[in-house]
């Protein structure tokens, strides 16, 4: 081998181990960014599904308070009517009551 060639070798020998370590790192740090990317990519997918899910449970808690509003109205609708009811009949009662005295008188 000629003594330029032997140069070389040398040269490359002692940047081996430094040349070595730099790409075990760029390997590190290439799997790390990919885990971080597909860990947020599953996350994302994740989140959505559970999003949507929680957003059609939302729309059917909404309708289910509409109805049951509309049947609380409906009830207490039924309620004024039963109060209404007693009110007339106690008021009947009060007139019956005040015509008897006043025939007795």
């Amino acid at each position: 081998m000629s003594q330029e060639k032997i140069d070389a070798y040398k040269k490359e020998k002692a940047g081996r181990k430094e040349r070595l370590a730099k790409q075990k790192k760029r390997k590190k740090i290439a799997k790390i960014v990919c885990l971080i990317v597909v860990v947020a990519l599953v996350a994302g997918i994740a989140g959505a599904v559970i999003w949507n899910k929680r957003g059609t449970s939302v729309e059917a808690t909404e309708g289910a308070s509409v109805e049951t509003s509309v049947d609380a109205s409906s009830v207490e609708t039924s309620e004024e009517a039963a109060s209404e009811s007693s009110e007339a009949a106690s008021a009947e009662t009060s007139e019956a009551e005040a015509a008897s005295e006043a025939s007795s008188n």
